[in-house]
């Protein structure tokens, strides 16, 4: 079988989208009821029973941390939508190639992304309309808090060190978030896989960082380049057999099995 094609992509696409609205509406309705009770608190109550001014900084910290970890550990939602055995043998026998099945779930989870931003938006309306019907002052948009704080953050650091401070982002976040697409196939548990999965990250990490030399020495400018070389060519190396490693597991799932995929 050939491993992709569009017309065979488009017709799972479209059965998983049918597939899946429960779990999507079910996400937006989450994200968006806790945003919004969590504006109110703080843009509200606080401001009526304690006489607090509203904190908006807590609000917009709130959404950067929804949308900065959501990325991250997406990619272990890929199976989050099946309920029980009988939706993951329902996606196996479908006629379709096991990467075709594989992007398809990988996709699932970025869907979510336009649908808490709309979450955000409604909430933050809301809280909104509903300071300035209560005559709160200095009533804003948290959307504006989080453009704030994010602008705030990136011209703390000179405009030379934005580059460094980008591929670093990147670097971290592409490792962690293909680890959570290896623990999304490797624990058999659909639900809470990202569990077990931060716990390895954090060992990981610690571990790394305990190898980890104090400080570089200092060395030619050439040498520094070919390191830097060495080491993105083994990061990109270690990332792509994380989705490798993902992949095969998938390939490998079975339905009736205990802890892990093996």
């Amino acid at each position: 079988m050939i491993q992709f094609n569009i017309k065979r992509f488009g017709k799972l696409a479209k059965w998983s989208l049918t597939n899946d609205k429960k779990y999507h509406v079910k996400s937006f309705l989450q994200v968006f009821v806790v945003l919004l009770l969590f504006f109110l608190f703080f843009t509200s109550i606080l401001l009526s029973y304690n006489s607090q001014p509203a904190n908006y900084q807590a609000c917009g910290a709130a959404v950067i941390a929804v949308f900065a970890v959501t990325p991250i550990i997406g990619s272990s939602f890929m199976f989050y939508s099946m309920d029980g055995k009988h939706d993951m043998q329902t996606l196996l026998m479908l006629p379709a190639s096991n990467f075709e099945k594989y992007l398809m779930r990988y996709i699932s989870w970025i869907l979510l992304l336009p649908l808490y931003l709309v979450a955000f938006l409604a909430a933050d309306l809301l809280q909104y309309l509903f300071g300035l019907i209560v005559g709160h002052e200095e009533v804003r948009f948290v959307a504006s808090t989080v453009v704030e704080m994010v602008s705030g953050f990136w011209h703390k650091y000179p405009s030379v060190e934005h580059p460094t401070i980008i591929c670093s982002f990147a670097f971290v976040f592409t490792w962690i978030h293909s680890l959570y697409a290896l623990g999304a196939t490797f624990f058999r548990s659909n639900k809470y896989n990202w569990i077990p999965t931060t716990l390895i990250v954090v060992l990981l990490a610690m571990f790394l960082i305990w190898i980890s030399p104090d400080d570089r020495s200092s060395s030619a400018l050439d040498s520094s380049s070919i390191a830097d070389i060495v080491e993105s060519a083994i990061y990109v190396f270690v990332v792509g057999l994380n989705f490798w490693l993902s992949y095969r597991l998938f390939c490998r799932r079975q339905v009736i099995g205990k802890l892990v995929n093996l």
